[in-house]
């Protein structure tokens, strides 16, 4: 069985709890590590360091691949080990690697999306979109999607029947993410936070879509205009340099003070231990995101913007929604949640236990090998 990553190796961030769930399917059809084969758009990035270390078959390849030499080489090293599943990440309708992929013996070809497929189209182009799916011939089977908003994305707007998809909701590791009072001042300690302030968190990438911009204005409301202090919004996952990218929104020294920039740490389990509540103020789209759950996990109430997919990570009982983009609001519910320390502790425990019920690796895992034996089971019948 092949796992086909349409990105770089050791991806980090949620593509790297995939690579290991992935693993767990392949184990669940090959029985053999040796008969796994992991492929990426690139390997400068080496090895994720947690997958296990006998796990030697990894390939660059890139499915947007297309020269005469490109192909025939995928195609031999299919038909040299006999791989017969393929698992990708992303891959869309339609590539030039498709053909070969599927004349080496690849017979059951399962694409798993973290992102949406398109923009939504009505009438005319709808209709159209529909047509082009029905042409392609190689392409996956069947696609997988991590909330009902992405699976939209596919059938109304990439034209995909909606019995070519799936939901399959993103696992976690519920033990590496939980809480633990001994926890409680780590990210204090570790980051200079005065200890009578209760931690807002978001990690994450820094891209502009993911709405770190709304949360330190939301920021600047709740520290200045509605003056509560007791309050420091901590900001995970930049890298060098990319606090430059939000200058504008740093200019008052006062609500500062109230904002910590933690960089790209390898500890945030135990950052979130000591945490009072996730955020998420993602402005564009977000389908449903992996750090949601880690806090969620971790016993945290979350306040997300209300996007089709990522409203998804919350329920009334473990946490709320507010309109994208509007910091006025969020910085008030905010306020309301910081100061309902019931209502909080309440939302926590709900929030831990829905994952547990619904978003454990385990349970990623089951519903990706039951996709692909009714598959498989469909096509034998077919015969």
């Amino acid at each position: 069985m092949m796992v086909l990553f349409h990105c770089e190796s050791n991806p980090g961030y949620a593509a790297s709890s995939h690579e290991h769930t992935f693993l767990e399917v392949a184990k669940h059809f090959t029985g053999d590590i040796d008969k796994i084969h992991y492929a990426y758009a690139n390997l400068d990035g080496g090895m994720t360091p947690s997958l296990p270390k006998d796990l030697t078959n990894v390939i660059h390849l890139d499915t947007r691949w297309s020269t005469p030499e490109q192909l025939h080489a995928a195609e031999r090293y299919i038909k040299q080990h006999k791989i017969t599943r393929l698992l990708g990440f992303d891959q869309p309708v339609s590539r030039p690697m498709y053909k070969t992929l599927r004349s080496g013996g690849i017979s059951t070809f399962v694409s798993y999306w973290g992102a949406p497929m398109s923009s939504l189209n009505t009438g005319l182009k709808l209709f159209l979109k529909k047509l082009e799916v029905a042409t392609k011939r190689y392409g996956p089977d069947h696609y997988v999607f991590q909330s009902t908003g992405m699976r939209d994305t596919a059938v109304q707007g990439r034209g995909i029947p909606m019995s070519k998809t799936s939901i399959v909701k993103t696992g976690i590791d519920t033990k590496k993410y939980a809480p633990d009072e001994t926890k409680k001042y780590y990210a204090h300690e570790q980051l200079n936070i005065p200890k009578d302030r209760e931690i807002v968190v978001f990690t994450g990438h820094m891209e502009r879509r993911k709405g770190v911009h709304v949360i330190l204005q939301a920021a600047k409301v709740l520290t200045q205009d509605l003056g509560y202090k007791n309050v420091q919004f901590l900001i995970l996952g930049n890298r060098p340099g990319e606090k430059d990218h939000f200058e504008h929104y740093l200019k008052n020294p006062d609500v500062n003070d109230h904002i910590t920039f933690g960089g790209y740490r390898n500890d945030v389990p135990d950052i979130l231990k000591s945490c009072a509540m996730g955020m998420i103020a993602s402005t564009e789209w977000d389908s449903f995101p992996m750090s949601s759950l880690e806090m969620a996990a971790t016993g945290l109430p979350l306040l997300v913007s209300a996007l089709p997919g990522l409203d998804e990570a919350v329920t009334p009982e473990t946490g709320k929604t507010f309109p994208v983009g509007d910091y006025n609001t969020s910085a008030e519910t905010i306020r309301d949640m910081l100061s309902n320390q019931a209502l909080r502790q309440a939302m926590g425990t709900s929030s831990r236990e829905r994952v547990l019920e619904h978003y454990s690796r385990a349970a990623q895992a089951k519903g990706l090998i039951n996709i692909f034996e009714e598959l498989e089971r469909t096509t034998e019948c077919s015969l």
